[in-house]
């Protein structure tokens, strides 16, 4: 099948050429508008005042059975997050000041 011509193709194959060649100019043409961006941007936009009014009544609805929201657990996320950080400088201090203390009492 290498190098044949086109009757070589599955008729699946052909089918969907000739839909393409048919409707990529008219689908190129349509994204490259300034309305679709515009509608896009609409979108994109109502997507995201909807996410934030449905996130917020489904916290509500989790903090009224006394569950943590997803808001809750990425701020308690963010809190263990510095924590961590805190315990792991702590510790290299710890460590820096045994290993100092460790030689100066080797030089007496």
């Amino acid at each position: 099948m290498l190098g044949g011509a086109m009757t070589d193709k599955p008729v699946w194959r052909r089918a969907y050429d000739i839909a393409e060649r048919a409707v990529a100019p008219r689908a190129e043409t349509l994204v490259r508008s300034s309305e679709f961006a515009r509608v896009t941007a609409a979108v994109a936009g109502l997507r995201h005042t909807v996410g934030r009014g449905v996130n917020g009544v489904t916290a509500g609805a989790w903090r009224h059975v006394n569950l943590p929201a997803g808001t809750d657990v990425q701020r308690l996320r963010v809190q263990i997050g510095a924590l961590d950080r805190d315990v792991r400088r702590l510790s290299l201090q710890l460590e820096q000041s045994r290993t100092s203390r460790g030689r100066s009492d080797q030089q007496w």
